[in-house]
């Protein structure tokens, strides 16, 4: 430690000194005032700011992703403004003021929330744990008739009497026999989503039921007009 005498006084703040002569008191001076020290504190509010733009930028690639499924379905999910939230994810957080910034995160990571929640309810697993599709949607050749027509379904085909689950949850809009697709279950999702189990040899549900996903609701069969 280097001692110094009281009569050597000196100034942090206007950075001097009496005896500029003593190296070891300069050194001392220097350690005070932080002069060794690389100028950060004015940098460090923007690159924490840059950090957190950065960050917002990953969830908002994410919020375009969801809204973009429900966009291709051609669905408008519950109390969830799509052109809204697309456009809010759009923004330039780089202008937004930095009070301001932890309310945008804030209201991104409400909307992403909503999404994933609105996404989990969609019907989109299959009904049956085992089955290969036999016919997809859209225009296809009629293999009894062979004329050629719109096909507004997927055929599953499986093994008899495969239990067929709901997909999703939701309830039961119908039960019973609908003219060419046989014995029907009729499910209404949210999101304004319904689907049609057809064919089947067995109902398990009525009408008014509710229903969660994974529920068995029916058993493959071979009813209607079937290929």
């Amino acid at each position: 430690m280097v001692p110094i005498e009281e009569s050597r006084n000196f100034s942090i703040n206007n950075k001097t000194l009496k005896n500029d002569s003593n190296d070891e008191v300069k050194k001392i001076e220097d350690r005070l005032s932080y002069n060794f020290l690389p100028v950060i504190p004015f940098a460090a509010p923007r690159n924490n700011k840059t950090k957190m733009v950065q960050f917002s930028k990953t969830i908002d690639l994410e919020i375009i992703e969801l809204v973009n499924v429900f966009k291709t379905l051609k669905l408008q999910p519950d109390n969830i403004d799509l052109t809204e939230v697309d456009n809010f994810a759009k923004n330039n957080l780089l202008l937004t003021k930095d009070l301001e910034l932890i309310d945008e995160l804030s209201s991104r990571f409400n909307y992403l929330d909503r999404l994933k929640e609105a996404i989990i309810f969609l019907p989109l697993k299959p009904p049956m744990q085992y089955y290969y599709v036999s016919s997809q949607y859209g225009m296809r050749i009629h293999p009894k008739t062979k004329k050629k027509q719109m096909h507004k379904g997927i055929d599953m085909a499986g093994t008899w009497q495969e239990e067929v689950r709901a997909s999703a949850n939701g309830f039961v809009v119908f039960s019973g026999r609908f003219g060419s697709f046989g014995k029907v279950i009729k499910i209404k999702h949210k999101h304004g989503v319904e689907t049609l189990s057809g064919h089947l040899h067995k109902l398990l549900v009525k009408k008014g039921d509710s229903v969660i996903e994974g529920q068995i609701i029916g058993k493959m069969g071979a009813t209607g007009r079937v290929a």
